[in-house]
């Protein structure tokens, strides 16, 4: 009876071990399948594409600081006018003819043919207002173009802006932190659109120094 009572001592704590170790394991196991439900949260909010970096101001754009050099075009495209406020002939812009007119013929953005605001009229007015020589200026494909494309692609010393109607005296004002009209320039060119989506009159210039 002695012998059988110190064995069934020694059985008592094997058995208690083995449920330490069961316990232990269980535990490991729910670590481990948390870990793994947080590292692929991570994973998957890190992958996440980046933000939006919001809407292009469609108020005013502005073009480079001009350069020395006339802007490239593809073909000859600055009407010189003798008249400082003169508007040279107009010259096709991106294989259509400018609309006569102050509309469109579809509801797709066109150039409109001439200076019918009066562009360079009323920059040459605000230069003569403040000191400035009078510059000869004009109607060009290059300036009609990035008037049509909202600014888009223009290249030189440009500046474009949006009015709701056709007032060269508002797109000048409204161009004046951007255009530096009263620098020292050989010529200036502009060039008007129109979207009939919007009923929003585009206009541009691009200077010559």
């Amino acid at each position: 009876m002695a012998g059988n009572g110190a064995t069934g001592g020694k059985r008592e704590p094997d058995t208690d071990l083995r449920r330490r170790a069961a316990w232990l394991l269980g535990m490991l196991a729910i670590v481990a399948v948390l870990l793994v439900v947080v590292m692929s949260q991570l994973v998957g909010t890190g992958g996440g594409s980046k933000g939006d970096t919001g809407p292009r101001d469609l108020d005013s754009a502005v073009g480079a600081h001009p350069t020395s050099s006339t802007p490239s075009v593809s073909h000859s495209s600055h009407s010189h006018s003798q008249s400082p406020e003169g508007s040279g002939p107009p010259a096709s812009s991106g294989g259509s003819s400018p609309v006569h007119g102050k509309k469109c013929p579809t509801k797709k953005t066109c150039t409109l043919d001439g200076d019918p605001g009066g562009g360079v009229a009323a920059i040459n007015a605000y230069r003569t207002q403040h000191g400035k020589a009078a510059v000869p200026g004009g109607v060009s494909a290059e300036a009609q173009a990035c008037a049509q494309q909202n600014g888009n692609g223009c290249s030189g010393g440009w500046a474009e802006t949006e009015l709701s109607n056709l007032d060269g005296p508002a797109a000048v004002q409204k161009i004046l932190p951007f255009a530096h009209l009263l620098d020292d320039m050989k010529r200036v060119d502009i060039g008007w659109a129109y979207d009939p989506g919007a009923k929003l009159y585009y206009f541009a210039i691009i200077r010559t120094t």
